[in-house]
């Protein structure tokens, strides 16, 4: 067995394995795309630093058995963990691959977050061993198609954000989202992402942001959220009702998701009478980093 750091000429072979990887409940990982192209593109990002920021295990035969990227937040000095992942001894490979990134994530950052499915045992197991804290727990739900009754309320106060509503989106979108707001933006202009503002005499007073998932399978609502003086007015439901129908009849999809933490028992309630169902939990841990003491300079 070997770890190296990914190199560009593997890069497909890697993208690929991912993508398998990520579709199990036990293996799933937050923050890696679910597309095999975008998971190319993303972790051909992490190549393009000076610093290794990403990791393969490989076995005697050259077959992929593990990974583990930092997908970097360099300002703020955070960074997210892509994996890690393990597909055998899972333990102990994973255990290698953090001591293997450990050097880069301790010198340049002073947060480390990890997130996944409650049915990834090995990972839960890893970050709690490793002193890292759970700072959240979402459930999953999911709608099918076939569970979707829509009505036939028309909404005018809905429409396509764009750069000039920047600053009003910026008032509204949490600062701790795993998006920031320029991300989100960005991926917003996508042909398969949606980005949508409910307007009052050109003021915005909430949003919602849905990316398709799987083309002609599923989407997920990442972001739906008001402004603290307009909530309890139906504006979210409305946000939340646009962006299902769209999702079935213009994406052709079959499924939508959305996240919900477990404490918001509120907005869980309202996303069940869309008929939305609990799928699966999933675990976000944080570590802060002790910075090792420089000791003083004798004179």
């Amino acid at each position: 067995m070997y770890i190296g750091e990914l190199e560009v000429k593997d890069l497909h072979k890697v993208a690929n394995w991912l993508h398998r990887m990520n579709e199990q409940d036990k293996h799933f990982v937050a923050w890696l795309a679910s597309d095999p192209n975008e998971i190319f593109e993303q972790i051909w990002t992490l190549t393009q630093f000076k610093e290794p920021l990403a990791f393969v295990a490989w076995n005697d035969k050259q077959e992929i058995i593990g990974f583990l990227g930092i997908l970097p937040f360099f300002e703020q000095k955070l960074c997210r963990l892509l994996g890690p992942f393990a597909l055998s001894e899972e333990e102990a490979m994973i255990e290698q691959l953090w001591n293997k990134a450990s050097l880069t994530i301790q010198l340049h950052f002073d947060v480390v977050k990890v997130a996944c499915f409650e049915a990834n045992h090995a990972l839960v197991a890893f970050s709690e061993k490793k002193g890292f804290q759970l700072y959240n727990v979402e459930k999953t739900l999911a709608i099918h198609r076939s569970n979707f009754e829509p009505t036939d309320t028309k909404c005018h106060s809905i429409v396509n954000i764009g750069e000039e509503d920047k600053d009003q989106l910026d008032l509204l979108h949490p600062s701790a989202a795993y998006y920031t707001l320029n991300e989100m933006m960005e991926l917003a202009g996508k042909e398969s992402n949606k980005l949508w503002g409910y307007q009052v005499n050109g003021e915005l007073i909430g949003y919602l942001y849905f990316e398709t998932i799987i083309p002609d399978e599923e989407g997920e609502i990442c972001f739906v959220n008001v402004a603290p003086g307009h909530r309890g007015k139906g504006i979210g439901s409305t946000l939340i009702e646009h962006a299902v129908q769209y999702a079935f009849h213009i994406y052709n999809l079959d499924a939508v998701t959305i996240s919900v933490r477990t404490q918001n028992k509120q907005a869980e309630r309202l996303y069940m009478q869309f008929g939305f169902r609990e799928i699966n939990k999933i675990f976000a841990y944080q570590k802060k980093l002790e910075k090792p003491q420089v000791p003083p300079t004798l004179h």
